[in-house]
């Protein structure tokens, strides 16, 4: 397909005016660590929503979300557990505010306030990091191969050439910008973003045919309720997973979702946009925000998939998307819309990928700066060296993104692989991060180091030793036993936490689960010490929020279907557990609390967090 010029400038206008947006920001990000990976904790609580909503959005990934609907219906709403679609329930309910309390800057540091300065937390951090650069760059190659995809329906060049020429020329306002420059555009890119989905969804609403759509689909396309083997699913193969035993699939997908969930943000951007927060308050209303920002993205989805489904009408089109559905965002673009919407549709989408792609390298480089260069390198490091590592560090991913594109072909497979496979070994130790205190650092770092050895063990097996990649259902449970089993022996075996750094952790983070000795430790020391929210209250709040987010999501879809009795149930739902959430949550939302100003000075890996000035300001 080839753009008419108004659409090519459309595009480039707004590539122009982000990256201009990004490079004003670079004398103000290069103040210092905090400044160029949190913003300096001074941004508000709804601009870190947006950019985390945003970062959600991206264009690999709803090529992927368009592909399951197509082929699995309602039904592929299921597989979206795997990234666990609703975790933005959990992060309103405890773990945003349990995350901002630690107060590091990044996940891999936050070792040292569960696990202490030992020996034992420094290799607990240094498995984190290691995992999280493994994570990130699997997720660079992931993204660029879905944004060369897009980018060869509309420019006369290979996907890989694409994916260069696309991560290449937005790489300048990531490198140069920062934090501060990631989140004011990305303010700009949800406004445009939404926006664009919101017409496409209506596009789409008045498409769709009920009679047309019945003929092309199976009886129970519409059907989201599992089935162990669903009729209509059996010999169903794409992007190298086999649906035909869909209820053990939908078991697994459910299984890591809720695991994911209950670990928080891993080592992704996820983490940094709680941490950028001004206080706890903040971080469990960005939570809540964040989460409503992103329904935009399910209607605008299961529009493409039906546009898809219909026909274009072009029998060569039609032979395209049958062939490989993961095209088919870019092809219903270039197909439906008139001249002047198809650029202002690129733009949108082009927004989505940029917001992705610039927070999982900025989240990336702040690994490799600080828990790698400056604890292991340069502890001295002073700001303005510190600054040019962080430029070269996200260079150097953006530069390891697109060399694994190269190697990549479908988006479906490295999915699987990274929030699948590789989950597995790693998700057992981060959710006992949290709740249970015997867990020490050197189980936390058995545990992930196994894991990855366990996962990546699994990747060659199934290019060099089997026949076919081993089912989700059978690696999944196998590789997350083991690392469970690895990290619970080894933690039992080694000494535990030093009760002094545990009971700070207490004290501050104020986790949940078996925490028992070191409760008992804080009363002796405080008698009157109590959680500030009780957690069969935070519980009930989780539970509330995640049936109102998978009905507001769902409602969607339904909506898009023309089935308007049930999307409206389900709307209803939502505002429901809405109303309740405002007197079970809302209005026990901790104070807001007063913090002395980032020392952009102190940079050193010696140097002590700056400390909390607190005071009770509602």
């Amino acid at each position: 397909m080839k753009l008419s010029l108004t659409d090519q400038l459309i595009v480039v206008a707004y590539l122009a005016a982000i990256m201009g947006i990004g490079l004003a920001m670079k004398r103000r990000a290069a103040k210092g660590m905090s400044s160029y990976f949190l913003g300096g904790r001074r941004l508000p609580w709804w601009a870190l929503a947006m950019s985390g909503s945003s970062s959600y959005f991206d264009i690999t990934g709803t090529m992927w979300i368009v592909s399951t609907f197509i082929v699995l219906g309602l039904k592929g709403m299921w597989v979206h557990w795997l990234w666990g679609f609703p975790i933005t329930a959990f992060y309103l309910a405890f773990m945003g505010k349990w995350i901002r309390r630690s107060g590091v800057l990044t996940g891999a540091e936050w070792m040292y306030t569960r696990f202490g300065r030992s020996r034992a937390g420094d290799t607990a951090r240094l498995s984190y990091t290691l995992f999280a650069i493994l994570t990130i760059t699997a997720l660079l190659g992931y993204g660029a191969v879905g944004m060369g995809k897009f980018g060869a329906i509309f420019l006369p060049f290979s996907p890989f050439i694409c994916a260069v020429l696309i991560l290449g020329v937005t790489g300048l306002y990531v490198v140069a910008g920062g934090f501060h420059g990631i989140v004011r555009v990305e303010i700009v890119q949800t406004i445009i973003l939404s926006a664009g989905a919101i017409a496409f969804a209506i596009i789409g609403y008045k498409h769709f045919n009920s009679a047309v759509f019945a003929a092309k689909v199976s009886g129970n396309w519409m059907n989201i309720v599992p089935q162990v083997r669903p009729t209509e699913l059996q010999g169903v193969v794409a992007g190298g997973t086999d649906y035909s035993f869909f209820g053990a699939l939908v078991a697994v997908w459910v299984a890591k979702g809720l695991l994911l969930c209950f670990s928080g943000p891993e080592q992704l951007y996820d983490f940094q946009r709680f941490l950028a927060a001004r206080d706890a308050r903040d971080a469990s209303k960005l939570g809540a925000l964040w989460g409503a920002i992103h329904t935009v993205r399910w209607p605008f989805a299961m529009a493409i998939a039906v546009m898809a489904i219909m026909g274009l009408g072009n029998p060569a089109l039609d032979a395209a998307l049958k062939h490989d559905p993961e095209t088919a965002l870019p092809v219903i673009i270039g197909a439906m819309l008139p001249v002047g919407l198809v650029g202002f549709m690129l733009a949108a989408l082009l927004s989505g990928f940029l917001a992705t792609f610039s927070s999982t390298v900025n989240g990336g480089a702040a690994y490799l700066v600080k828990d790698v260069y400056q604890r292991y390198i340069n502890p001295q490091a002073d700001p303005k060296t510190l600054i040019r590592a962080s430029y070269l560090a996200s260079s150097l991913l953006i530069i390891t993104g697109i060399v694994i594109s190269y190697f990549g072909t479908s988006i479906n497979t490295a999915f699987l692989w990274i929030f699948g496979t590789l989950a597995a070994g790693i998700l057992p130790a981060n959710v006992l991060r949290w709740y249970w205190w015997r867990l020490n650092g050197w189980g936390y770092a058995a545990g992930v180091f196994g894991g990855m050895a366990l996962s990546l063990g699994q990747a060659v097996a199934d290019t060099s030793l089997f026949s076919s990649p081993l089912p989700l259902y059978i690696g999944f449970p196998v590789i997350a036993i083991a690392s469970t089993i690895i990290t619970v022996t080894v933690a039992l075996i080694t000494q535990p936490t030093d009760m002094t750094t545990l009971e700070k952790f207490y004290e501050n983070v104020q986790p949940a689960g078996a925490w028992s000795p070191v409760h008992q430790r804080v009363l002796g020391r405080q008698p009157g010490f109590k959680r500030e929210t009780p957690f069969s209250l935070e519980a009930l709040n989780t539970l509330l929020a995640l049936v109102g987010i998978c009905t507001l999501y769902i409602g969607t879809l339904y909506l898009i279907l023309h089935r308007q009795t049930t999307a409206f149930a389900c709307f209803t739902t939502t505002v429901i557990m809405c109303i309740l959430l405002y007197f079970t949550w809302y209005k026990h939302l901790p104070p807001h609390t007063l913090e002395a100003p980032e020392d952009e000075t102190a940079t050193t890996e010696e140097t002590p967090a700056t400390s909390a000035i607190r005071s009770a300001a509602n």
